[in-house]
Parts: structure tokens; sequence; C-alpha cells
């Protein structure tokens, strides 16, 4: 059988749950939910971030990511290397999705014809 892992997420509404504040950080309100109907993402397009209570407005929270770790080039450090925290700014608006329907034969990259799909409905 063949698998694909997928992760169900909560979006942050891209018109009002997401702001970026003066220090180009990048700010998001959790009561502001959106994109319902489309709450599923392939394991490929996830990426780690860790949320931080934004001190001047606790609604809001600052989103941290960790630059990815290079396994294949781990040779000579030692136990006492420095792991350190960057800020890589994210866009301020979500990417335009393009639903299964919309999608022409090119683009059907994660399709396969040879499995029957299951089809998971939330209601």
């Amino acid at each position: 059988m063949f698998r694909i892992p997928i992760f169900k997420c909560d979006w942050v509404d891209n018109k009002n749950g997401i702001k970026v504040d003066e220090l180009r950080f990048t700010l998001v309100d959790f009561s502001k939910i959106g994109h319902k109907s489309d709450p599923f993402i392939l394991a490929s397009q996830a990426q780690q971030v860790f949320y931080v209570e934004y001190q001047l407005d606790p609604k809001w929270s600052i989103v941290l990511s960790i630059p990815p770790k290079d396994f294949n080039n781990m040779e000579g450090l030692d136990d006492f290397t420095d792991n350190c925290m960057e800020h890589h700014p994210f866009i301020s608006s979500m990417p335009e999705i393009k639903s299964f329907d919309a999608m022409d034969e090119s683009e059907a990259i994660y399709m396969r014809e040879d499995y029957e799909g299951i089809w998971i409905e939330n209601n």
C-alpha cells in the first residue's frame, strides 16, 4: 500500500490574522481562523515554527523559525556547538492555493491513477 503523510492544520486568516511589526516580525492572531475548507498539507510543504507571546498585545503571537540543520556535514563538531535561533520573515499573506479541481495534467505530481483514494469529509 502506498501512503503519503499529511498534516491537518488550522490556518490563520491572511487578511485579519497576520501582521508584520516595526521590527519585521510576523505576528499571528490564533482567534482568527481561515481556509477552513482546505485544512490538509503534504508533509513536504510543512515548516517547523515556534510561537512566542507578543508582550505588547497577548492576543498576538510572534512566529519564529529555526534554520534547517545540515545533517550531512556534521563531522568535526563538538558537543558545545551553539544552537542559535534566527528570525526569517514570512510573507504577510497566504500564497495562492489551487484546488485539485482546477489543476491540469502537468501539475498533478502528487496524484496517482493506479490507486483509488480515500476521501475524508469533515462534517
